[in-house]
């Protein structure tokens, strides 16, 4: 018995146990789920049964429009809602609407009391002043019925535009109070009182909330909202002269028109007399009658109270804006004298201070600003990333070292980016510097040079382009730099330094091998195209060849004749006074040292060769030998004594031909007939 209820207690335990590991397991499932389908930033928690029974719909971070997202999540889950319900409280159409508005609240605040104090409107324009009423409340009615119910608002970071919810926001708002209490149906009492009593009107002056809202809007709307700043505080003070000549006509009506000094006389026109008097007396500038009267001299205190305190904030609010407006030009404007006052100082040339002028004028005509990374330092890194790659990510998709590359290293390297602007004829970099920045032109043009003294220009390079990329990646050979580069005019150019990019490639190592295999394929392929351009300019030029101090067939001249004869004594004494003189007498000779000697063809069966030297046409022996059969030609022992002395030697083949020994060319005797030469030979080029 007790065995069985063993196992009977046994039995259940496990199977309460197997219950509870079922029921965990089910549990964490749940959980695990719900962390899957949770959105990235949590919304506002639901119910269990809605955790059950609704998916989660992706939700809208602040910075994208509100037209673009999906509703937020109700009490009965989530639900899709067409933008065209609901009203975007950024877009242009809501601030039209809120100028609408603006306009029809103005026109109430102008209108009501100058109707009520100066004699503006009679039994002929009734009907005019009516229907322009009527039609301002018919905006506000719109307003409050249709427009105010389906703006959009902000709720834990995300935009609601389900329209129920924007019905009961906006119902829960005091403006919606203020709304409702700017259309009181006052004017009913239009048929006790009469229709001159527009002052019955006066609740339509609690719609200011539309006026501060739309100026607010533009306020962060406009490129220059300076502008609107200023308008909304000359707004308040021009309303304030407004109301103070309405103030100032209806207390000359209630002591009577021109009943004294002070009072206006009735005289001209009534508004344009009154708000006269009110200027004056709002800024206490020109000479107003004096008061009368106890009650005169209250209104004038008042007045001038109230004309202080408005005027001194006016000038106040237009000081702090023209100050806000004009601060960074005032910073330039500083930074340029002091850079200017401390050249001067040093005594620097004028040429290079009017440089640095130049420089001054054009960054700031360009940017407006000297630092371009100062101004974005408030923002948060996210949107400071987002409006860099807005700029420059174009620009850096340019670069052909980074295609490829992680989208997120890019991010970073927009973030390197430092934009450097080069006057006309400034040199960006040299040949032969260690390359430590890469540089992309955004606009204007640079120039590569080359050639020995780098003047001469090898390309232009225009917008989009980059050059020094290889040498950030400090691989052997790529280091220097390979020419210098030079701006043709005023260039904008984008420049990455290599320590900027270390510090963000360090965390990316298989972009460090992608980038450094590129960077040796591009140098690879710069090499070749260096050398196919090498090859197609080089110029194939023979170099002059050496002479000897003695040409070899003078040589020769000096065995054969004797060293006393007037011959050897040309030869080795006169043939620079010679040659000069010749030089000098004929420009189309020119000189050589017998260099140009040509072989002729041997025959098969002669195993000799031998020279001749066809272009030399004359040989003098002395000043008075020329050519036989020629003018001055001398007698003709002198050249058979050649001939003879050539024999005598064994220099003369039974061809006639002069043998060409290993050491010594030598002319055939047939050629000595037509040779006139004292110590150079001359050679005429055909």
């Amino acid at each position: 018995m007790r065995t069985c209820l063993l196992n009977s207690d046994g039995h259940r335990f496990i199977q309460e146990r197997i219950q509870n590991l079922v029921q965990a397991f089910t549990e964490r499932t749940q959980q695990i789920r719900r962390r899957l389908d949770m959105p990235p930033t949590p919304s506002t928690p639901s119910s269990d049964q809605d955790d059950h029974d609704t998916v989660v719909q992706p939700v809208q971070p602040i910075n994208r429009s509100p037209s673009e997202g999906h509703t937020k999540n109700s009490d009965n889950g989530s639900k899709r809602i067409s933008c065209n319900k609901c009203i975007d409280p950024q877009s242009y159409t809501y601030i039209y609407w809120l100028l609408t508005l603006t306009l029809c609240f103005a026109y109430n605040c102008f209108v009501i009391p100058l109707r009520s104090t100066f004699p503006c409107q009679n039994s002929e324009n009734t009907h005019i002043w009516m229907t322009c009423d009527y039609l301002a409340d018919m905006c506000y009615l719109i307003d409050i019925i249709l427009i105010r119910p389906r703006v959009m608002y902000l709720e834990d970071g995300f935009w609601v535009n389900d329209q129920k919810l924007t019905r009961k926001n906006y119902m829960r708002k005091w403006q919606f109070m203020m709304d409702i209490l700017s259309l009181l149906p006052l004017d009913i009492l239009y048929l006790v009182y009469g229709y001159e009593q527009t002052l019955l009107r006066m609740p339509r002056f609690l719609k200011v909330q539309t006026f501060w809202e739309l100026y607010n809007r533009m306020d962060s709307v406009l490129s220059n909202p300076h502008v609107v700043r200023i308008a909304r505080t000359l707004s308040y003070m021009i309303y304030l002269i407004h109301i103070n000549a309405c103030a100032y006509y209806a207390f000359s009506t209630w002591e009577g028109l021109g009943s004294n000094g002070w009072v206006f006389n009735g005289i001209g026109s009534a508004y344009i007399r009154c708000f006269y008097f009110a200027t004056k007396t709002a800024t206490s500038i020109g000479k107003n009658p004096k008061p009368e009267n106890e009650y005169e001299y209250l209104f004038m205190t008042a007045s001038w109270l109230m004309g202080v305190f408005v005027f001194a904030l006016l000038i106040g609010q237009i000081r702090d804006i023209i100050t806000t407006a004009t601060y960074t030009r005032s910073e330039y404007r500083k930074l340029v004298d002091e850079t200017l006052e401390h050249m001067r100082r040093l005594g620097l040339p004028q040429k290079l201070q009017e440089r640095v002028k130049l420089w001054f004028t054009f960054t700031w005509e360009q940017h407006h600003t000297l630092d371009e990374s100062r101004i974005l330092d408030s923002l948060p890194i996210k949107m400071k990333t987002d409006v860099a790659i807005n700029v420059h990510i174009q620009t850096l998709g340019k670069v052909q070292l980074f295609h490829d590359c992680d989208e997120a290293l890019l991010r970073e390297l927009v973030l390197k980016l430092r934009p450097v602007i080069y006057l006309p004829g400034d040199t960006v970099c040299r040949k032969g510097e260690v390359g430590k920045e890469m540089y992309i032109v955004k606009t204007g043009q640079v120039q590569v040079l080359g050639g020995p003294d780098d003047n001469e220009v090898l390309a232009t390079l225009t917008e989009g382009s980059v050059f020094g990329e290889i040498s950030l990646l400090a691989i052997n050979g790529g280091n220097r730099r390979t020419a210098t580069v030079r701006s043709r005019g005023f260039s904008n150019l984008f420049v990455l330094s290599k320590g900027d990019l270390n510090e963000a490639i360090q965390h990316y190592p298989d972009a460090q091998q992608i980038l450094r295999k590129k960077a040796r394929s591009l140098m690879r392929r710069n090499a070749a195209r260096e050398n196919r351009i090498k090859e197609l300019e080089t110029e194939v030029i023979k170099p002059k060849q050496a002479t000897s101090e003695t040409p070899r067939l003078l040589k020769t001249v000096l065995q054969v004749v004797s060293e006393d004869s007037m011959t050897a004594h040309l030869i080795k004494h006169g043939a620079q006074r010679r040659a000069s003189k010749n030089n000098k007498e004929d420009s189309n000779i020119q000189s050589s040292n017998l260099t140009n000697i040509q072989p002729i063809e041997p025959s098969k069966n002669s195993v000799q060769s031998y020279l001749r030297v066809p272009l030399v046409h004359s040989m003098k022996v002395n000043t008075r030998l020329s050519r036989p059969n020629k003018v001055g030609c001398v007698s003709q022992p002198v050249t058979s004594g050649f001939h003879e002395n050539f024999t005598a030697k064994g220099l003369i083949n039974k061809d006639r031909l002069v043998r060409k020994t290993a050491s010594e060319p030598c002319l055939s005797p047939d050629d000595l007939n037509t040779f006139q030469c004292t110590v150079t030979v001359h050679q005429e080029m055909h």
